[in-house]
């Protein structure tokens, strides 16, 4: 049986305001996605702040683009489904509200359910409905939606308040900015933050805290991350409130596009797949970005980092490029939380290394992704001094002793 179902798509940013930018068309044959056509409007074509909403696979430029999806999903539209954790919260709204299971290779069945709370610029809407840029729900609300969060792994969801379960649906943070880690959009009115959960009985030290201590590290190497507090008392547990990076003046948004996304197979939109290395993102710097050395700079300083901290999750989903007005700028980091596992490997390699240099390995300098062997080394020495002051971070982010102590057992300056 073959389904097609027509989109409009939206975007809303500093640069073109509130727009209609494209149209496509989705495709499924057996619930699965086959084919997908886009085409920019030419009225946006048209517009001086008119920008692609992917270079890779969808450039600005007049006509259709026929995608053909014999492996995967295009990048728009993978980055604009929920990421694991908010897909899973999907399957149990369907499954426990409308007594239904939710086919996960049906873009167009994820997109009947995914709602208008996400980061983004991005609002992807079946044609002719009005887009909207939710920003989660109240943070009055967020005892409810926290421990809604806990209970989303219960094998019984019967006795769940339907009201609690469709407001951790509204929190749902759309793109993928923490994984399969519970979380939600939440705001003030004001400000809009980024709540990610500690999970109860599964987090082997308090990962809310244990992140803050790491996003001010990072900070102090010189990489961009967003800000954050903790917010406790929420059920007896802490909560880490992360300050959106995707959030622009007067409402509108950032529009931000996924290595995951860029990286994929043009001939079957499938992800890449074998050895994803920062070699890659590197390389995607290259093209797209207007300023290669300073992104470049990040990236280094991001690469050390995750691998001094021994951040075996970094993925090509918790990489991003945001557009900037000139062009696509290496995204703020995030999720830069430690694993416990020895000797483990991460996703990202370097060069033909499944590991990242350690910063201590290119003390001596030289150069690597393109940069001189002095920027190398100052980004280095940056690292190690910062992750060697891991103790007065921990405490400053009230982290406590021993899983301070847990933790630093596993990095490798």
């Amino acid at each position: 049986m073959t389904t097609r179902k027509r989109y409009d798509l939206h975007i809303n940013t500093a640069h073109t305001g509130r727009v209609l930018a494209a149209e496509c068309v989705l495709e499924e044959e057996g619930g699965s996605l086959r084919r997908a056509a886009f085409r920019y409007r030419p009225d946006y074509l048209a517009m001086d702040g008119a920008f692609a909403l992917d270079p890779v696979a969808l450039p600005l430029a007049p006509g259709e683009r026929l995608l053909r999806c014999t492996g995967g999903m295009p990048g728009i539209v993978d980055d604009y489904l929920p990421d694991a954790w908010g897909g899973k919260v999907l399957a149990r709204l369907a499954w426990y509200q409308d007594r239904r299971k939710l086919n996960a290779n049906s873009a167009i069945d994820m997109l009947a359910l995914a709602g208008h709370s996400r980061v983004g610029a991005l609002c992807m809407v079946p044609a002719g409905d009005a887009p909207a840029w939710e920003p989660g729900v109240s943070l009055d609300l967020l005892d409810r939606i926290e421990g809604a969060a806990q209970h989303i792994d219960d094998a019984d969801l019967s006795e769940m308040d339907t009201e609690a379960m469709s407001l951790l649906y509204l929190a749902d943070a759309g793109a993928g900015v923490g994984g399969a880690r519970p979380k939600a959009l939440v705001h003030d009115g004001s400000q809009a933050w980024l709540a990610k959960f500690n999970r109860l009985g599964a987090d082997a030290y308090n990962n809310a805290r244990v992140e803050l201590a790491c996003l001010n590290m990072a900070r102090d190497i010189g990489i961009r991350v967003a800000e954050g507090h903790i917010r406790s008392g929420i059920n007896g547990r802490e909560v880490l409130l992360l300050e959106r990076f995707d959030m622009a003046a007067d409402d509108a948004r950032h529009h931000l596009i996924s290595a995951n996304a860029l990286l994929k197979s043009q001939s079957t939109q499938a992800d890449q797949g074998g050895a994803f290395r920062y070699d890659d993102i590197a390389e995607l710097l290259r093209r797209h970005s207007p300023d290669i050395i300073a992104d470049l700079d990040q990236l280094i300083r991001l690469m050390l980092f995750n691998r001094a901290i021994n951040n075996l999750d970094d993925h090509e989903r918790n990489f991003s490029l945001v557009w900037s007005g000139e062009g696509y700028r290496f995204a703020p980091a995030y999720d830069l939380v430690p694993s416990l596992v020895q000797g483990g490997y991460p996703v990202a390699g370097f060069g033909y290394s499944p590991f990242p240099p350690r910063p201590s390995e290119l003390l001596a300098g030289r150069k690597t992704l393109g940069l001189s062997a002095p920027k190398v080394r100052a980004a280095a020495e940056e690292v190690m001094g910062v992750v060697n002051r891991w103790p007065e971070y921990a405490a400053a982010a009230g982290v406590d002793e021993q899983d301070a102590e847990l933790v630093a057992r596993f990095f490798c300056p």
